[in-house]
């Protein structure tokens, strides 16, 4: 039995079928993994110490105290070196809870991409009140924001109130059909598509993207990569190609419909289009199989330091424990993250990624 969890502590490491039901689940929680296994491990040490003195008081069974509490301390031993591993994980991926470091954009003209600053946040179905998210974007000087389950009624407002502090503020949206939903007509349009309204938020996707770094137009999106995928590339062909994404959530009855999503958007890393800058919510970790190996791109908050950061959930009430489902991958071969924050936010299961971007 000792040997057993020993096993499973240290094969939580780097767990295998971690695009499996349950596997999924738990290995997104590296953050609970280092806090419950080093706590564990405390325990059975306290404990392996307490019988070994009880042990030596007994008259007659020196014979026997020198064994006593062994498997226990061994075993709590373990665990307290795994904890340590998941905990060094997380801290080289980055766990640095500072400010945003911003800079003065005021002298930037349009053309000037040197360097950018990406913002995202699942605002769960538009519930999170559109002047937080103004006043977060404000604050970190968002020339880019990635709002997956957000309609471009909310976006445009969202727009409105940018206006003047990030200049004028372009809005893109894209909409998933709903999930079973078949084409039967032909038309590409769904029952509730018309004009915009009645769409669930969860299926789309929305974008703002500043007049600083030029004029975007929109191309359509890879099949199969979600709920709502925005692509949109510079139109004097400079700049970064924006790619707003949001993958299937790995919950019963569409685990199969989450591994594909994520086998999509994660493919677009082996062979990215020169100086891609994908965010949103990939509903996965580093963690998972999938994004393991990010080949081409990288990790743009683990470069700015606040990768091991949990943006998911809030209700956790502390940066420090949850899953890091949320990113910002780029080209590697062209951007680098800079500096990074993680913020929470009201009225919304997710937290808000920031990562100040520069050239590589």
């Amino acid at each position: 039995m000792v040997a057993l969890a020993a096993a499973v502590a240290l094969v939580s490491l780097r767990p295998p079928l971690t695009m499996q039901p349950f596997v999924a689940q738990v290995v997104a929680l590296r953050t609970f993994m280092t806090l419950g296994w080093g706590l564990l491990g405390l325990l059975l040490l306290a404990t392996s110490v307490l019988r070994r003195r009880l042990a030596r008081s007994r008259a007659g069974r020196a014979s026997s105290s020198s064994r006593a509490g062994l498997r226990t301390g061994a075993l709590g031993l373990v665990l307290v070196l795994v904890a340590l591993a998941h905990g060094g994980v997380l801290l080289g991926r980055g766990m640095s809870l500072g400010p945003l470091e911003t800079s003065d954009t005021s002298s930037d003209t349009p053309s000037d991409k040197a360097a950018f600053t990406v913002m995202s946040l699942n605002t769960e179905r538009e519930d999170a009140p559109v002047q937080a998210v103004a006043e977060t974007a404000r604050a970190v000087q968002a020339d880019v924001v990635v709002l997956p389950e957000t309609t471009a009624a909310y976006g445009e407002e969202l727009a409105g109130l940018l206006r003047g502090a990030a200049g004028e503020l372009t809005v893109y949206t894209a909409v998933s059909p709903p999930y079973g939903w078949n084409d039967e007509d032909g038309d590409g349009a769904d029952d509730d598509s018309g004009a915009h309204h009645g769409i669930d938020p969860v299926r789309a996707t929305t974008v703002l993207v500043s007049e600083r770094l030029g004029g975007y137009r929109q191309t359509e999106g890879v099949a199969g990569a979600g709920r709502g995928m925005v692509v949109l590339e510079p139109v004097d062909g400079s700049g970064p190609v924006i790619t707003g994404v949001h993958t299937y959530p790995p919950v019963p009855g569409l685990m199969g419909e989450w591994r594909s999503s994520l086998t999509t958007v994660a493919g677009l890393c082996q062979d990215p289009p020169e100086g891609l800058v994908m965010v949103g919510d990939f509903n996965a970790t580093r963690d998972h199989a999938l994004l393991r190996d990010l080949h081409a791109c990288a990790s743009a908050g683990e470069q700015a330091g606040v990768g091991g950061l949990a943006t998911w959930p809030t209700h956790t009430g502390t940066r420090l424990l949850g899953a890091t489902i949320d990113h910002v991958l780029v080209d590697a071969s062209a951007w680098v993250g800079q500096s990074g924050e993680v913020l929470t936010l009201p009225q919304t299961d997710h937290r808000a990624v920031v990562v100040r971007l520069g050239k590589a």
